[in-house]
């Protein structure tokens, strides 16, 4: 696959750019801050789900939204297809031949990127573009100078080594769940086997039931037979028993009848006398009873006046009450009235001193605000005078910094010559060591003196020296050498640091001299503004002493303003208090007249007083005999009553004293032959045999239940014995299911440290092709180590990352990463961004040589490289060119 177009609208420093690119090396050039990187991270965003800062930050300041679209022809189906992403929600893939929209949100967008870029589905695309496709800015050897334990959490993740070990952890749960699926199979099939444990015991149990259930049959039977002829004999005699009980009971309430008859006869007599004393009672006390209720008649009359006459005095009494408010309210409304004029007056007398209060008011209102601002400028002196303080001390350290850096500029201009020393006294001391051990391997080889290659004397010796000897006196030599070179460049590498740190300060001069500028002028305008300050606040003291001045005075006017207020409140009154006071004129003459009309209605009621008198003794006369007549009067009017009763009584007694003979008669014909105990004794026999079939029937109905519930259980027990052979086979197929996944998550724990092994292997060959090639050295060997460390072999020796060169680290860097990417995917696109820092010249010509190269062989169909300098000027297939405009595709090297 390889991508033809990036079009961007407000990301970052774009405003609305589009970018067309082809196969092979494409250098992206320009000044910096254009927005060269900005195409590699839009790619990395849109393609891989990478951004390294907050959407917002990548959206260009002022828009609401950012939108990247990357145009890409598929190695699947070499078709176009255009990747839309935005800063907002929307994320799609669009075909531009069927003019529609193929995958909508992130989820269906990733699964068709894995597809279309060649990439296992599952592939973390964000690690993948971060370690190998378009590596960051300053990152690119990063990773590789981490330690171990770094450098084995990235790449295991990009290896997907972790999937291994994640796979193995998860069929963790896997085996759980099928070891306990086995534990309930156990468990199940224990409770089955505990059960039919008692499956013979209850087949004998049910065989006993089954004739205990014919034999309480045939009793129920027999027992109903003889309870059903005991129940007719019981019948019969309970008839007779029945009629001769039911003459007993009437011959009994008949003459209960009759006891109480003779009573009411008795009673009746009683009353009847007692009637007919209570009429005479009644008509010697009749004219005496009149004239008591006469009496009352006439008190109950003047009750009702003395009740009219008690309302016409508490009435007379209000409106008498009522003139005496009139009369204080009169009262009350002409001193208002006066008050009123008085406040007119007043009002007048205080005109002249409220001018002279509103005139100092308004002075003293100015005077406090010029007071504040004062206090305002003294603030902020204090203020300035702070920060003149903090420029001072900025502008010293400045000046230090300065000095400190303009002296550090002769060891920045030998920081060329450092290197290029630091790099020759490395490679002596290493020839050195290779040496060395060459001499001590020949020296292993050396036997009694005799030159290994002849087995013979040595003829370069002198006279009297030995083979060990002379090899003995080398080493010494060589050691002594190894000692004072590893010195002088311990000695270089303090000077070539020193130079690396001088050129680091030198770089930052024009800020210092800017920032001592930018310090300069804060201070003078700072300065000016405090001048102008202090003159503002030197007239504080007038202000202090005219305000209390203008407070004394208007204390001494004791504030006119406020008094005329409260005193034009009284005046405004004045209308209501005239109206009160005709109103209470006329409320006078009302009530006056009222008065005098109570007085005149008070004049009819003279006499109640005299009448009351007469007819309260008349009442109490008379009340004796009221009293005895009221007593006796409903007695004296049951006479006929009384009497009617008592004739009533007479003939029922009669009545029931004949009708008690004949029951007699009766009673004595029914009982003669009926005999009790017989009749008693069958009722027990009947009783008892009943007792006994209730009993016996119990018992078939409890021994028919259980024979019921034992065939059941059988019957379910049968099932428990079926479904037992069917856990039974289950539980040997889950134990062998739980002996398959132990085996496989064993299997998979081993097979991670392999896969990775084997992923090292394969890159470490890949890349260390591609170093060579770069390099231009094929006698040095790069090794991508198991701990994912690099090292470069050399001479015989090995040595680390840390300890190669600035370009040689780039290189090796640059070679792993573009293996990795060979290795893992169909992908042959890579993004270089500043690939040639800290490369010194000659290195630079050769990797971008080698770039090129790499697209020439067809390893990769694209390669993007952006530099700030002019080293791929003659290597690369096309150069765009990003400007603060637009962007511009030219041929190669043009510009």
């Amino acid at each position: 696959m390889h991508i033809t177009r990036v079009e961007l609208e407000d990301i970052k420093s774009h405003v609305e750019s589009t970018f067309e690119f082809e196969r092979g090396t494409t250098a992206i050039v320009g000044e910096n801050g254009v927005g060269k990187t900005t195409i590699i991270e839009a790619v990395g965003w849109t393609l891989f789900d990478l951004l390294d800062y907050k959407k917002d930050d990548f959206v260009r300041r002022g828009a609401g939204k950012g939108v990247v679209r990357v145009t890409f022809e598929s190695g699947l189906d070499e078709r176009r297809y255009v990747v839309h992403r935005d800063t907002k929600t929307a994320y799609y893939i669009y075909d531009p031949k069927l003019k529609t929209r193929i995958a909508d949100k992130k989820e269906e967008v990733t699964r068709f990127l894995w597809q279309h870029l060649g990439v296992e589905v599952g592939t973390d695309l964000e690690s993948l573009f971060r370690r190998a496709i378009g590596v960051p800015q300053g990152t690119f050897t990063a990773i590789f100078l981490e330690s171990a334990t770094e450098r084995k959490r990235a790449f295991d993740k990009l290896l997907k080594v972790e999937e291994y070990r994640e796979s193995s952890d998860k069929l963790r749960d896997t085996a759980k769940y099928v070891e306990s699926k086995i534990i309930d199979a156990r468990e199940k099939i224990a409770r089955s086997e505990g059960e039919l444990n008692r499956f013979d015991e209850l087949e004998k149990e049910l065989k006993t039931t089954s004739e205990k259930v014919e034999k309480l049959d045939k009793s129920v039977k027999e027992l109903d037979e003889k309870v059903s002829a005991q129940r007719t004999t019981v019948e019969k005699l309970s008839k007779i028993d029945m009629e001769v009980s039911g003459l007993k009971s009437e011959l009994e309430k008949v003459e209960g009848d009759k006891s109480r008859t003779e009573i009411v006869l008795s009673q009746t007599e009683i009353e009847k006398s007692a009637a007919e004393k209570a009429g005479e009672i009644v008509s010697k006390f009749e004219n005496d009873y009149q004239s008591h209720i006469k009496a009352l008649g006439m008190l109950k009359e003047f009750e009702r006046e003395r009740e009219a006459r008690r309302k016409l005095d508490i009435e007379k009494a209000n409106v008498e009450g009522a003139i005496a408010k009139v009369q204080s309210d009169k009262k009350a409304a002409l001193d208002d009235r006066k008050r009123i004029a008085d406040a007119h007056q007043e009002i007048e007398n205080l005109k002249p001193r409220l001018d002279e209060q509103e005139r100092l008011e308004k002075r003293r209102e100015q005077i406090r605000n010029q007071i504040a601002d004062v206090k305002s400028s003294r603030n902020r002196l204090k203020d300035i005078d702070e920060k003149l303080n903090t420029l001072r001390d900025r502008y010293r350290e400045n000046q230090n910094l300065k000095k400190q850096t303009e002296e550090n500029s002769a060891d920045a201009k030998l920081l060329v010559e450092r290197q290029k020393l630091d790099e020759e006294l490395r490679k002596q001391v290493a020839n050195l060591r290779a040496g060395l051990e060459r001499d001590q391997k020949f020296q292993s080889e050396i036997e009694n003196g005799l030159c290994p290659v002849f087995s013979a004397k040595c003829l370069n010796l002198k006279e009297g020296e030995t083979l060990d000897g002379f090899v003995d006196s080398k080493f010494e030599e060589e050691h002594g050498k190894i000692s004072k070179l590893e010195a002088e460049h311990k000695e270089v590498g303090v000077l070539l640091k020193a130079s690396r740190e001088a050129e680091k300060s030198i770089a930052s001069l024009d800020t210092i001299i800017k920032r001592e500028e930018e310090i300069t002028n804060d201070g003078i305008a700072l300065r000016k503004e405090k001048e102008s300050l202090e003159k503002s606040v030197s007239n504080s003291d007038d202000l202090t002493k005219e305000l209390a001045d203008i407070d004394s005075k208007l204390a001494e006017l004791n504030n006119p303003k406020a008094r005329i207020q409260i005193l034009e409140k009284e005046t405004a009154r004045e209308i209501s208090i005239r109206e009160t006071l005709t109103d209470i004129e006329s409320n006078f003459e009302r009530l006056e007249s009222d008065r005098r009309t109570k007085v005149q209605q008070l004049e009819t009621y003279k006499d109640l007083d005299s009448n009351w008198k007469e007819y309260s003794h008349l009442r109490d006369k008379t009340s004796h005999a009221h009293r005895q007549y009221i007593a006796n009067e409903a007695s004296a009017k049951m006479l006929a009553q009384r009497v009617k009763e008592h004739k009533i009584a007479k003939d029922g007694l009669k009545e029931i004293i004949e009708n008690l003979g004949k029951l007699k008669k009766e009673f004595l014909e029914k009982s003669k032959g009926f005999e009790v105990e017989k009749f008693t004794g069958e009722k027990l026999t009947f009783a008892s045999l009943e007792k006994d079939l209730f009993e016996t029937r119990l018992n078939f109905e409890h021994v028919s239940k259980r024979n019921g519930e034992l065939e059941k259980e059988i019957v379910r027990l049968k099932g428990i014995r079926e479904t037992l052979k069917n856990d039974i086979i289950e539980k040997d197929r889950l134990e062998r299911v739980s002996d398959a996944t132990a085996f496989i998550r064993t299997t998979l724990k081993e097979a991670a440290p392999r896969v990775a092994r084997n992923y090292v292997y394969h890159v470490s060959i890949e890349a260390n092709q591609m170093f060579r090639e770069i390099s231009g050295n094929a006698e040095r060997t790069l090794k991508w180590d198991e701990d994912y460390g690099i090292l470069l072999e050399e001479d015989g020796y090995e040595r680390p990352f840390q300890n190669l060169s600035g370009g040689e680290q780039m290189a090796a860097a640059m070679s792993v990463r573009l293996a990795l990417l060979k290795q893992l995917s169909d992908i042959r696109i890579a993004f270089f961004d500043e690939p040639t820092m800290n490369m010194d010249a000659e290195r630079r010509e050769r990797l971008a040589e080698q770039i090129s190269k790499i697209t020439e062989r067809q390893t990769f169909d694209q390669l993007f490289v952006i530099s700030h300098d002019d080293t791929f000027e003659g290597y690369v297939d096309n150069v765009v060119n990003v400007r603060n405009d637009e962007p511009s595709s030219t041929a190669p090297g043009l510009f």
